[in-house]
């Protein structure tokens, strides 16, 4: 019966604590660089002569989530310059891994909740990209033409972590 008992606790205390990462899940994030990008959105340089392009800065984004009590994680994903705001879809929250898929681009996140107040990006996989195909057994590479790399040449190279922090 103590057993009986026990693993009752046990299993309560397991769901409690479940549910209360996935609610502290729940609300706005977003990167260090944010208040700066709105507010050169809303003051833009002169273009520059030259091609054009996002700058030398990591990527400012603002994440609005929903998480309901299975852990469906719902919402948005907004890259500050990088329209359209980007809609989560089949997102979930396993202990402190977070994983969705946004679109319309197919772009699966992978998460980590690090602290209370902070949730660390640890790899994008882009749809359609990295990941080369081999070719079919038996047909070599013309002469003189080097394999592709693994990869193909398309991904966007080693990732940096990104930290998104609660908006108070």
């Amino acid at each position: 019966m103590r057993f009986r008992i026990l693993l009752a606790i046990t299993a309560l205390l397991s769901a409690s604590a479940s549910a209360y990462g996935q609610a502290k899940l729940a609300g706005k994030w977003q990167t260090d660089n944010v208040p700066a990008a709105l507010e050169a959105q809303k003051n833009p340089p002169a273009a520059p002569e030259g091609r054009g392009g996002r700058g030398g800065g990591p990527q400012a984004i603002i994440l609005d989530l929903q998480v309901d009590s299975a852990g469906k994680i719902t919402g948005t994903v907004n890259e500050i310059g990088n329209l359209p705001v980007l809609n989560i879809e089949t997102g979930n929250i396993t202990g402190k891994t977070i994983t969705w898929v946004t679109q319309p681009r197919g772009v699966t996140w992978n998460l980590e909740m690090t602290e209370d107040d902070t949730v660390t990006l640890t790899g994008r996989v882009f749809a359609g990209r990295g990941g080369a195909t081999p070719p079919p057994a038996g047909d070599a590479p013309p002469a003189g033409d080097a394999p592709p790399a693994a990869g193909g040449g398309r991904g966007r190279g080693p990732q940096q972590p990104m930290v998104f922090h609660r908006v108070k």
